[in-house]
């Protein structure tokens, strides 16, 4: 054989010999594999299981809360459906809406703000919301000189208030404490005075104020219906918040003629600020206080108005007039004038406060006036002294009927609370002029409560 052929034996000897030899790395190197993981410790495989165990506990426990989750949730919505069962009324919508799911399908049910139906013609108005308010007197009055000492119910003031529109009002007040009581009218016959004539007297009428209120025209208020006049600083005041138990006698002392304040009528009345510092009202009335709640006995009209000014060089100062004219001559309208100055100074601890009112009722002339301080000698006593004058008639100083009076007034008003509950203890001294009459000591006692 020649010498290359030799060569191309060995040569392919050789690749068989590769060939076969080849896999065997392969097979030793995946046999070390096996072995070594075969080797692996075996706290890494007991670590594992471990996690594995905690695992599957967890999501036990998990389920298990999940369970009792779901039951509390159906236990709550079976007491809300019972207590929606008991609130339903006969045929009528539910009351409320049940917890979970049945929340989520009532709001997907429920009728969008235009979908809502009208209401009918014969259903009632929508008044809004109506505000509540009261004011209860409880007196006990004692003195010497005739007067009967003895309890009081003066005040029990009940005020319903709200809206019909944003712009349209209404106000409603009774006070049932009222006594029905009359007024006597008197002549002189052959030298010896009798009465002539017997009338309900309009301030004893249970109905106070029903009036309705339009603000359609900015900064101006109209008020029709019955409400008090605008005549006088405490005639207008509240009763509320007097500072003496009692008013001042030319609006307080019905019997001698005084109706100077604190008077209703039926009329209508425009009110509201001119400026930032004045304010007026001006109305026109059946009457200056004598046709509450009745019908006018004539065509003639009563004209009242108030103006007050409040000077912006000094705070707390206020001063003002009002007066009312009468428009009446005749025997069944008697002329009855009024003409009023007034001042107010409310400043931290002090008060001042000061009227003068005169004025014509037929053909008798009457005065009053007035001066009262008070001082907060700590933030709920307040201190009160007034000295109060009353002329029923300026012609004349003959008997009780006419006489003139003054009053000296000293009291502490005690305020339990800041404007809820109120004490007031008054001691007045009633003299008459030339000693006509003996002087008299009065004691009055008010615990009040308003809201």
């Amino acid at each position: 054989m020649s010498e290359r052929g030799r060569k191309m034996i060995l040569i392919l000897r050789f690749l068989l010999v590769s060939f076969l030899l080849l896999p065997l790395p392969t097979q030793k190197m995946r046999a070390q594999e096996m072995a070594s993981a075969a080797q692996q410790p075996a706290s890494e495989v007991e670590f594992l299981r471990l996690q594995i165990q905690e695992q599957q506990t967890q999501i036990e426990q998990l389920q298990q809360s999940l369970k009792q989750q779901s039951d509390l949730l159906q236990q709550q919505q079976q007491l809300l459906e019972a207590l929606r069962q008991k609130l339903e009324p006969a045929g009528g919508a539910p009351a409320a809406t049940t917890a979970g799911s049945s929340i989520i399908e009532a709001k997907a049910a429920a009728p969008k703000p235009s979908d809502q139906p009208t209401p009918k013609a014969t259903e009632g108005p929508i008044l809004g919301k109506i505000k509540f308010h009261g004011l209860l007197q409880g007196w006990f009055a004692g003195g010497d000189g005739g007067f009967r000492d003895t309890f009081r119910l003066r005040r029990g003031e009940l005020k319903l208030s709200g809206e019909i529109t944003p712009k349209a009002k209404w106000t409603v007040m009774i006070d049932p404490a009222k006594a029905i009581s009359v007024n006597n009218t008197w002549d002189t016959i052959g030298g010896t005075k009798v009465v002539s004539d017997v009338k309900v007297s309009q301030a004893s009428r249970i109905l106070q104020d029903a009036f309705l209120t339009l603000d359609y025209i900015p900064r101006v208020h109209l008020d029709f219906g019955q409400f008090k006049v605008p005549l006088s600083l405490e005639g207008l005041q509240s009763s509320a918040t007097l500072e003496t138990v009692e008013r001042a006698m030319f609006a307080s002392d019905r019997t001698r003629g005084g109706t100077y304040g604190d008077i209703r009528d039926l009329g209508v009345m425009l009110r509201g600020p001119i400026t930032s510092h004045l304010d007026y009202q001006i109305g026109l009335f059946n009457g200056s206080g004598e046709t509450q709640n009745d019908m006018d006995k004539n065509d003639q009209k009563a004209l009242i108005g108030r103006l007050v000014v409040r000077p912006p060089f000094l705070k707390g100062l206020q001063i003002g007039g009002s007066g009312a004219w009468g428009n009446g001559q005749r025997a069944d309208r008697p002329r009855r004038d009024r003409l009023g100055a007034e001042l107010l100074y409310n400043r931290r601890s002090l008060l001042l406060k000061s009227e003068f009112m005169t004025g014509k009722d037929s053909s008798t002339s009457r005065l009053g006036y007035y001066g009262l301080i008070g001082y907060k000698v700590r933030p709920n006593v307040q201190a009160v002294f007034r000295f109060d004058v009353w002329d029923p008639d300026t012609r004349l100083e003959t008997d009780s009927s006419n006489v003139t009076e003054r009053d000296y007034v000293v009291g502490v008003n005690y305020f339990i609370t800041e404007s809820t509950l109120k004490l007031q203890l008054n001691y007045v001294r009633k003299t008459f002029q030339n000693q006509l009459l003996p002087s008299k000591n009065l004691a009055l006692v008010n615990l009040q409560t308003s809201w």
